[in-house]
């Protein structure tokens, strides 16, 4: 049966197709072009292999708008999108501020959110109740992942703690930029880091449906390294700690720093108690007595301000994180050669100073 529409009718159905084309319908736009298609003459059979489609479908998309006419279709224009949301933009937003609080102050005592735990908190707080199975697809739509917590320091709500970290930012910080070009100082952020024999896990892509598994010797022991970096060149130095880390071998490490630069030292260093202890104390003031070794504290709690902690980081990520290391040896061969790219390439180093670098205008 050969089917043939008004100018009008054609008008409109083209119109149709461009509003499909803006909401991303792709039902709408395959019933809009078989109305089409059959208008210039093709078979069902044609249209269908070409929408893939059943013949069946074509004879009831043709049927229901010949009936219906452009009320069908509009009435398919926010179809497949899903039923509205029960929870109203305001809860929404109530349900994201009692999830950032967490579970414990949602009177539970676990600090993990589930989504029985959430399923109850929605009923209890907003009288909506959600099958569980359906809550972690509710949570994406709303912006809310699933990921891994991070600690903070407890001290983020002391005033003391803040007031001390913008001492050190507006006034210790200008001090040593200043101190540094006036002696021509090279500054050095230092730390230490330990990297365990029995391995360490992270994230990492797998099949799904089939757990990653990474051997591990089970052996508690450490392998401990001292290390700073310079801030304009990018400059990394390490020294590997035998034992503790104690005064004794902090001193022989600023030794080392000594040993290597000429030129004036400013030494940036977080409170370890053996940063400070008497006798390291006395070499750091004799040091600066003769203008040689200058050194710095940074506020406590404060790791986000020593870019060599992020270091650290990307050395686990490269060296360490899920890998098998069956001997000490095999570990330190690790570490090490990830120190040797820092060693040959100060970019992978720089990069994790970046913004003190701007700030302090180091090209």
């Amino acid at each position: 049966m050969t089917i043939e529409f008004s100018k009008e009718t054609i008008t409109g159905l083209y119109e149709e197709l461009q509003m499909a084309e803006r909401l991303n319908n792709l039902r709408l736009y395959k019933i809009v072009q078989c109305l089409l298609m059959r208008h210039e003459g093709r078979t069902v059979q044609d249209i269908a292999d070409v929408l893939r489609v059943k013949v069946r479908t074509i004879y009831e998309w043709i049927g229901r708008f010949l009936r219906e006419r452009f009320n069908w279709l509009c009435g398919k224009h926010y179809q497949g999108r899903g039923r509205r949301m029960k929870l109203t933009k305001a809860q929404c937003e109530a349900l994201g501020e009692i999830i950032d609080k967490g579970p414990e102050e949602a009177g539970f005592d676990m600090g993990v959110w589930t989504a029985a735990m959430l399923q109850e908190v929605m009923h209890r707080e907003f009288g909506v109740l959600y099958a569980c199975r359906y809550i972690c697809s509710l949570l994406k739509t709303l912006k809310i992942s699933y990921k891994k917590a991070t600690f903070i320091p407890d001290k983020r709500d002391d005033e003391k703690w803040h007031a001390t970290r913008k001492i050190w930012k507006e006034e210790t910080w200008p001090e040593i930029l200043h101190l540094a070009k006036e002696t021509e100082a090279v500054i050095l952020f230092g730390d230490e880091a330990s990297f365990r024999q029995w391995g360490s896990l992270a994230h990492t892509w797998g099949r799904r449906g089939k757990k990653s598994f990474v051997k591990t010797c089970g052996k508690r022991k450490c392998l401990k390294y001292f290390g700073t970096i310079e801030l304009r060149d990018g400059d990394f130095q390490y020294m590997e700690c035998e034992g503790r880390y104690n005064g004794d071998t902090y001193m022989t490490f600023l030794k080392q720093l000594l040993a290597r630069y000429a030129r004036p030292i400013i030494l940036i260093e977080d409170g370890a108690p053996y940063h400070h202890r008497q006798d390291v104390t006395a070499l750091k003031d004799s040091l600066k007595a003769e203008g040689r070794l200058f050194a710095f504290k940074l506020p406590p709690y404060s790791p986000d301000l020593n870019p060599i902690e992020k270091l650290w980081k990307n050395t686990k990520h490269t060296g360490t994180h899920c890998k098998y290391f069956p001997t000490f040896e095999s570990l330190r061969t690790a570490v090490l050669t990830v120190f040797k790219k820092y060693l040959e390439d100060a970019s992978k180093v720089v990069c994790v100073m970046k913004k003190l670098r701007t700030d302090a205008g180091v090209v």
